[in-house]
């Protein structure tokens, strides 16, 4: 064999293992990184919500009566005044109809007689007077005695005072008629199975919330009838874990979504209830939470009470703050971690954090703007190995 062909064999063979070697070469891993940099950091407290309405009215019977069926349904509007239930007054038996009835004529009988007594004592008490007058004038002619004089007198003080007597009377009558007519009411008249009705008024404008009774029928005082909400005010609450809560006060901004529409509504809370309670989780926890209250600034008109919404309210915030996204930090033993990639080589990284939200975290110390970190490093990564990204 001649030396080129020995010779172009051996440069064959040198080209196949070089490139065998090459296709055999470990391919670096890619990664998805970010970039540690300053930005606007908000620090809140989030969890689920729902809205009510605010301080709405439960309008009950004042009276018992049959109600009569409502004509409102859950979602009209009500304006303050408006007419919104009708209560009839329960009839009595015949037998109590008729004694309440001759209690009537007897009340009125005695009334007119006092009144007719009335007007005789204050006949007999104007003739008094004008006796006393002519007493007093023949008194100055010297033509009657100082002690008939006196006599006419205490006359006169004795007509007015059974005219005030008799007055009295009429008064006390004139209440008996009116005892007696108020228990008539809602008696069977004529024609009608009810002779008088309650109406019931809206406390207030707004939105019948709940019918609470639906149909007719006989209803003792005090029974609830509609819920009403106040001028169509709609506030949310949020029950936080009580850990969280203390972080929160009064006057913090509140950002809504999830409600359904496509932009954030925008609150501040009002006040943090100053009892907590017990609740458990779904899966079964014991947890204290307490209900937070917020306002809304910019509540849509079609958001309505019970929604569902999702409250992220602001307890801590800055304009510019060196932040790492918190899906590259990972904990070991020595606390926070990073892989921090410098022309494509892993490197470890320790490094403190402060405040965390959903997304970002504080750099308090260990890297510095700029830097390259990995997002969601497997247990694959190490350091001194090379990535692509």
């Amino acid at each position: 064999m001649s030396n080129a062909r020995r010779l172009l064999i051996g440069t064959a063979v040198i080209g196949a293992a070089a490139l065998l070697s090459y296709l055999m070469r470990p391919i670096p891993p890619t990664v998805e990184v970010a970039t540690v940099q300053q930005r606007p950091f908000v620090l809140t407290v989030e969890d689920q919500g729902r809205t009510r309405a605010r301080n709405p009215f439960i309008v009950a019977s004042p009276i018992g009566g049959r109600l009569l069926r409502p004509e409102l349904d859950e979602g009209d509007k009500v304006q303050q005044g408006q007419v919104i239930a009708r209560i009839a007054l329960q009839p009595q038996d015949q037998r109590t109809l008729a004694m309440e009835q001759a209690n009537l004529a007897a009340a009125e009988a005695r009334l007119r007689a006092e009144q007719a007594t009335l007007v005789e004592a204050q006949g007999t008490q104007a003739r008094a007077d004008r006796e006393l007058e002519r007493r007093q004038e023949l008194l100055k002619n010297r033509l009657a005695s100082v002690e008939e004089v006196e006599a006419y007198q205490q006359a006169v003080i004795a007509a007015q005072a059974r005219v005030r007597s008799i007055e009295a009377a009429v008064e006390a009558s004139r209440a008996d008629v009116e005892s007696v007519r108020s228990r008539l009411l809602g008696s069977i008249s004529a024609g009608t199975d009810y002779g008088s009705y309650e109406d019931i008024q809206a406390p207030a404008d707004g939105t019948v919330l709940r019918v609470l009774e639906e149909s007719e029928r006989v209803i003792i005082p005090g029974t609830p009838l509609f819920q009403i909400s106040n001028q169509d005010s709609i506030e949310v609450v949020v029950d936080l874990l009580t850990q969280d809560a203390v972080s929160v006060t009064p006057g913090d901004a509140v950002q809504i979504t999830g409600w359904g529409g496509s932009y954030t509504i925008n609150g501040t809370v009002r006040y943090i209830e100053p009892e907590a309670f017990t609740k458990f989780s779904a899966l079964g926890v014991e947890e204290q939470r307490v209900n937070v209250i917020i306002d809304l600034l910019d509540a849509p008109a079609n958001l309505g009470a019970e929604y569902r919404v999702e409250v992220a309210i602001v307890v801590w915030e800055s304009p510019a703050e060196l932040t790492v996204p918190s899906s590259a930090l990972f904990q070991r033993a020595d606390g926070w971690n990073v892989f921090v990639v410098q022309q494509q080589q892993v490197a470890l990284r320790p490094i403190e954090i402060g405040y965390r939200n959903r997304n970002l975290a504080q750099v308090l110390s260990g890297l510095s703007e700029g830097d390259i970190v990995i997002q969601y490093p497997s247990d694959l990564i190490e350091e001194g190995m090379t990535v692509s990204y």
